[in-house]
């Protein structure tokens, strides 16, 4: 029986990917910080898929608190086999108008937690022998984005701390990738205007907006035995976007 735990489950992404891994007889923990209708609504849709879901609360922009989230999930369900870090959140604003505290809390939920959940599941990994983790970055983590400052430079973090982790833990049959997704319909989205949706769309070669689903389809096969040989990679889903 495989375990995941998929942090940000309450978000578009996050939800999507929960959904994709509910198999027939898989254990999932389901993190979420402050919206819990929407995890009780994903619990029900997993368990009509055969999947047991554990919805668990944690602010991890709190690095402590994320540290003892990580012990609540050993004790729940072991170390889990796979491991996606959906949690996030953004800014927009001008770097010179960043507050520090909000510029903290932008490393913290996005590197920090990850740092926190390698450290606590990688021995468990590495002892087993297997371990597939997949980080949800952003193409902005390559390519910058005006008024995302704080949010780039964190999601680019995501690229060199899987590129490390692989350099220690890949003989152990423990995968680190990244996804970045692009232009995604999701509420972060909400901040434009149509006129400036279309024009996005217009740039984006695939000639939409992707879906939760489209980045919940990359992280599924990342997590797949088809990926064993794919580890340290960032993988765009971006519909060529960044190109």
């Amino acid at each position: 029986m495989s375990t995941s735990l998929v942090t940000g489950a309450s978000g578009a992404i996050g939800a999507a990917i929960a959904r994709r891994l509910a198999l027939p007889g898989s254990k999932i923990v389901l993190h979420y910080h402050m919206h819990r209708e929407p995890i009780d609504a994903l619990v029900a849709q997993m368990a009509a898929l055969g999947a047991q879901a554990i919805p668990l609360q944690a602010d991890l922009t709190d690095l402590a608190a994320a540290d003892v989230f990580a012990q609540q999930v050993l004790a729940l369900v072991g170390t889990p086999h796979q491991v996606v870090h959906a949690a996030g959140t953004s800014q927009f604003a001008l770097l010179q108008e960043l507050p520090l505290s909000t510029w903290r809390n932008l490393q913290d939920i996005h590197l920090g937690a990850a740092y926190c959940l390698l450290r606590t599941f990688l021995p468990g990994m590495v002892q087993r022998r297997f371990g597939r983790v997949v980080l949800v970055g952003s193409i902005y983590g390559q390519r910058g984005g005006a008024m995302e400052a704080g949010y780039a430079a964190a999601k680019a973090g995501y690229g060199a701390l899987a590129r490390a982790t692989l350099n220690e833990v890949g003989r152990s049959g423990v995968t680190v990738n990244v996804v970045a997704p692009g232009a995604i319909a999701t509420p972060m989205l909400s901040r434009l205007s149509d006129p400036e949706k279309r024009d996005l769309r217009d740039a984006i070669p695939a000639g939409r907006l992707g879906s939760p689903e489209d980045v919940a389809a990359a992280v599924a096969f990342l997590l797949s035995d088809g990926a064993a040989y794919i580890s340290g990679c960032t993988l765009p889903v971006d519909g060529g976007y960044s190109i």
